[in-house]
């Protein structure tokens, strides 16, 4: 098994890089572009084994068009940068009355990396989804399997394993930071290595980005993919109020993030 998997491997990478694309899903609401808003969500490398049929359900909601692009590039951080640009351009975003973002871990690193170098004048709302947790798994995949790790995710799971988060700087927008508090499957393989690592922090400070609200919600990475519809709901009030729902947790999960794996 262990022989076959690289090739079963190449096999998916395949399989996947063939029926990747954009996804763009418009209201069916009849304004004009510069009276309309939209979503863009930037997905992570769990977009490479996740459907996205989660987040085509949950984030497709009346008075929003949404925007999934393809943008992912496994060289660098750069290019997946340059392939976000492109995208907004093509798509004219920047027509419209409002962008609300939603970037998953990946797709924070990228989003900031975008905004260092451009402006969107009518960015309303980001969302980061941030996880002490998951935010390590690149660094040990590197460390554990380099061979594998790069075979699967190519030289861009190295770039965030050694690029340390790099806040944007807060415009005009609000700045949402949603905190994951459960560890993934692949973290609980990986607890030997996890284990001799530092306790992680969950303290929102720690997460070195300035922001208008926070939450925790007790969810793994791979769930924020499958069920989204957990945390959906939060996510649309703070697009419309700039604050995330009442029932949002603003303190640390105190339950210990690997129960699910114990057996």
């Amino acid at each position: 098994m262990k022989v076959l998997l690289p090739i079963l491997l190449l096999f998916l990478l395949g399989f996947n890089d063939t029926w990747s694309k954009d996804i763009i899903i418009l209201d069916s609401n009849q304004l004009k572009i510069e009276d309309r808003e939209a979503i863009l969500v930037l997905t992570g490398f769990g977009s490479f084994y996740h459907s996205p049929k989660n987040q085509k359900i949950n984030f497709k909601q009346p008075g929003y068009d949404l925007f999934i692009p393809d943008y992912i590039d496994k060289n660098s951080i750069a290019l997946c940068s340059e392939h976000l640009e492109d995208f907004i351009v093509k798509q004219g975003l920047s027509k419209y009355k409002k962008i609300h973002v939603f970037a998953y871990i990946l797709g924070a690193w990228t989003l900031n990396t975008y905004l260092e170098h451009n402006t969107l004048p009518n960015l309303a709302s980001i969302i980061y989804d941030r996880s002490p947790l998951q935010e390590r798994v690149p660094g040990i995949l590197v460390k554990s399997n380099p061979f594998l790790s790069r075979l699967v995710f190519g030289k861009l799971i190295a770039e965030i394993a050694h690029t340390p988060y790099k806040a944007h700087q807060k415009q005009n927008e609000n700045i949402g930071i949603l905190i994951e508090c459960k560890a993934t499957k692949v973290l609980w393989k990986k607890k030997k290595e996890y284990d001799l690592m530092p306790a992680p922090s969950f303290s929102v400070e720690q997460l070195n980005q300035g922001h208008t609200d926070y939450c925790y919600f007790f969810i793994s990475h791979d769930e924020l993919y499958t069920q989204l519809e957990k945390v959906s709901p939060s996510i649309f009030t703070f697009f419309k109020t700039g604050k995330f729902s009442v029932d949002a947790s603003k303190e640390a999960c105190s339950t210990d993030p690997f129960i699910s794996y114990h057996k």
